[in-house]
């Protein structure tokens, strides 16, 4: 999830994925109760091979996650479509027949030629919520919406209103204004009005699109209302002004999306950084239902990661916070798996040690061709994850 990254040289491309799941922790060592776990499958498109019929392709995914979500309270899949185009720009149920950007870029450069529309879509959806209920699975399904340019093409933002960019830190502005313009948008069938914040834009057309489409939640990514990224200083700083207005975005967010769920991937920094670099408050957390501490080995270290997960535990009376491993990418070449054998494996260690106080783990689910984690890598950390423990109760 990273805007124009160059990644790194994949190294040590030999080593076995079994090295990964060494922990250093055995099962005697882990606390004896969890809270009710989130496993949240972080998925693009490309693990389906015909959008017309998915539910052998379904069924596949969710079979080889099955050690690891047999045993989780609920299962949260992020089908990412794009990374925001297709809601942008996204008209309406009487027009079901458009096609949708999808993620069908590695490395920045197109893959596939096939086609997406949004009936098939909803189907998409339904087969997931078929398949959960024939399993007798809790599961809900959410779409991710990013400011970045990556994944697929993004005229929205880049042609008909780069108003709503903040090109200098190549983020989603929520703050910026709408110049007019005639197209039909679900949420403005009519075009959009002169001066319409973005911010207000964004979130109505993704309520329109989560609840057309069946979607049960909405993944704002890669922090996701704020402007810059990643590092420490990468930011505006932090004023009143900002911090207003990222209130402002977020309250309006829950008021939209109604009995949608809202998750947010946060900043890979603690809170302190979070506020100074980009005025996040506090109290900004409360507005979320999830919150994922990113530690994906590509962006950051797993001295930085623990930092951030550490701070976030500390919230109270906020969002279910969940943990990050990190084993495969569906947009780039490398795997971190082999390319940062040490931090893929510290992650799931670090998971090990805190499971008496995470909420849930994420992950990205699928490798660039589509393919999911390795079975036995699943096998492995669930047995590890879990240490003979049954299934909690939950009410979600």
């Amino acid at each position: 999830m990273v805007g124009a990254r160059l990644y790194p040289p994949v190294a040590g491309i030999l080593v076995a994925a079994a090295a990964v799941l060494h922990a250093c922790l055995s099962p005697l060592d882990i606390p004896g109760s969890m809270r009710p776990q989130t496993v949240v499958l972080f998925a693009t498109p490309k693990i389906l091979t015909d959008f017309a019929h998915p539910a052998a392709g379904v069924a596949a995914f969710l079979n080889n996650y099955a050690p690891l979500t047999s045993r989780a309270a609920q299962t949260i899949v992020i089908f990412a479509v794009g990374n925001s185009d297709h809601m942008l720009t996204y008209r309406g149920g009487d027009f079901w027949g458009d096609t949708v950007e999808w993620a069908r870029y590695t490395d920045n450069v197109p893959i596939s030629q096939r086609v997406l529309d949004y009936r098939q879509l909803e189907a998409i959806v339904q087969t997931f919520k078929a398949r959960a209920a024939v399993l007798g699975m809790s599961l809900k399904v959410f779409d991710q919406i990013d400011s970045g340019l990556e994944f697929t093409r993004n005229d929205f933002k880049t042609r008909r209103h780069p108003e709503c960019m903040s090109w200098p830190w190549g983020s989603y502005d929520i703050r910026g204004r709408l110049v007019k313009d005639n197209a039909i948008y679900a949420s403005a069938p009519d075009g959009i009005v002169e001066g319409t914040q973005c911010g207000q834009f964004l979130v109505d057309q993704v309520s329109h699109y989560t609840r057309d489409l069946g979607f049960d939640g909405i993944l704002y990514g890669n922090q996701l209302g704020t402007r810059g990224r990643w590092f420490p200083g990468n930011g505006p700083g932090d004023s009143e002004e900002e911090e207003a207005a990222i209130r402002a975005f977020l309250e309006y967010s829950k008021l939209a999306l109604r009995d949608k769920e809202l998750m947010w991937f946060d900043s890979y920094n603690n809170r302190q950084v979070e506020r100074d670099t980009w005025s996040f408050s506090s109290d900004g957390y409360r507005s979320f239902d999830y919150l994922i501490a990113a530690g994906f080995c590509v962006i950051t270290s797993t001295e930085r990661y623990n930092d951030d997960l550490e701070s976030k535990l500390q919230l109270t009376g906020g969002p279910r916070i969940l943990a990050t491993l990190d084993y495969v990418d569906p947009w780039y070449s490398y795997n971190s798996m082999t390319a940062f054998p040490t931090q893929s494996a510290r992650l799931e260690n670090i998971a090990l040690a805190s499971r008496d106080r995470i909420d849930g783990i994420a992950f990205f689910a699928n490798d660039r061709n589509g393919a999911p984690v390795p079975r036995n890598v699943i096998e492995s950390f669930a047995e590890h994850f879990y240490g003979g423990l049954d299934s909690l109760e939950f009410t979600p």
